[in-house]
């Protein structure tokens, strides 16, 4: 219980995310044999939103069977919240895997939201709400649908708090201050501005205190709400140390997308062109599909200098 609690709570405040990943993947059959069922698919729980902040590849053979394993527990155990939370997750990668119709639709072989939220009241349909929101916006943020963060924003207003497990605090707030910002300037929403400016705030502090975790966060979401080349650039920088391949591919697309709209089109190319394979690396591969439709000189692209993390 201890080992649950340090690594899903205090231990990823300071340290990235990547070393909780194996304590808390350890901690899961002890528990469950011990009869701690909920301390146990807690731990589930926290390697599933580890995995997605510590930006370890999608397609590591480690990642589905230990969802599967924990699913299958919380549905053996009749805990149907746990095992929504995990299935949830297990859908998002899915959807960066394979092309649904609507990538930032939480539906299809491993979970349908709305089949679920519509079994659920009170507290569960309230907490399930706010994480399958956190996904939603997580897929609109990779994917640029700017209807689908508006909408997650709204149903995520309330949520700008702390819980528990701090990745998947880090996840949502992360998820909150990149589009708060992105579209309060853009709809010039003051409301979106503040909440993402108490998202920002959050890891401020931590970075402050020399959070290995929370720094290249908050460098990412400080580049957002004023951008520019440089701020993207150690944003970029912060994410390549830290290894999370994922939020670094994004702010490489963005700072792309930045430099476009100041008719800097090579520079903008290369940004993009390096968050392309960033997101090959990271094993998002219908990501990859939609930015070959969108951006029409990638079609041609090679890796050329563009290498992958280790």
């Amino acid at each position: 219980e201890v080992q649950v609690l340090l690594y899903g709570g205090t231990f990823p405040l300071l340290r990235p995310s990547r070393d909780c990943l194996e304590p808390l993947g350890d901690a899961f059959k002890p528990l469950l044999n011990a009869g701690n069922v909920d301390y146990a698919l807690g731990s589930g729980i926290g390697f599933a939103m580890a995995w997605l902040c510590a930006g370890v590849p999608l397609n590591c053979p480690l990642l589905k069977p230990k969802l599967l394993l924990y699913e299958e527990a919380a549905n053996r155990f009749q805990r149907p919240t746990f095992e929504w939370s995990v299935s949830s997750v297990r859908q998002l990668v899915l959807n960066l895997q394979k092309s649904p119709t609507n990538p930032t639709e939480l539906k299809g072989d491993a979970f349908d939201e709305g089949s679920v939220l519509s079994t659920l009241d009170g507290n569960s349909r309230s907490m399930t709400l706010r994480d399958t929101s956190t996904l939603r916006l997580f897929l609109a943020l990779i994917f640029l649908d700017k209807g689908c963060m508006v909408e997650m924003l709204g149903m995520l207003s309330n949520f700008a708090k702390p819980d528990v497990l701090t990745s998947r605090t880090y996840l949502r707030f992360l998820v909150i201050g990149l589009a708060g910002f992105e579209m309060g300037r853009e709809n010039k929403d003051r409301s979106l501005i503040k909440l993402a400016t108490k998202c920002l705030a959050y890891f401020k502090t931590l970075a402050k205190i020399g959070s290995l975790s929370a720094t290249p966060i908050y460098y990412f979401i400080k580049a957002v709400s004023s951008p520019s080349r440089s701020s993207y650039d150690k944003a970029i920088s912060l994410c390549r140390e830290a290894r999370l391949i994922h939020f670094e591919a994004m702010a490489c697309e963005r700072c792309g997308l930045f430099l476009e709209g100041k008719k800097h089109i090579d520079a903008a190319n290369e940004y993009i062109t390096t968050a392309f394979w960033l997101y090959s690396d990271w094993g998002a591969t219908s990501k990859k599909s939609s930015m070959v439709q969108k951006y029409s000189f990638l079609k041609g692209s090679s890796r050329g200098s563009h290498t992958a993390q280790s």
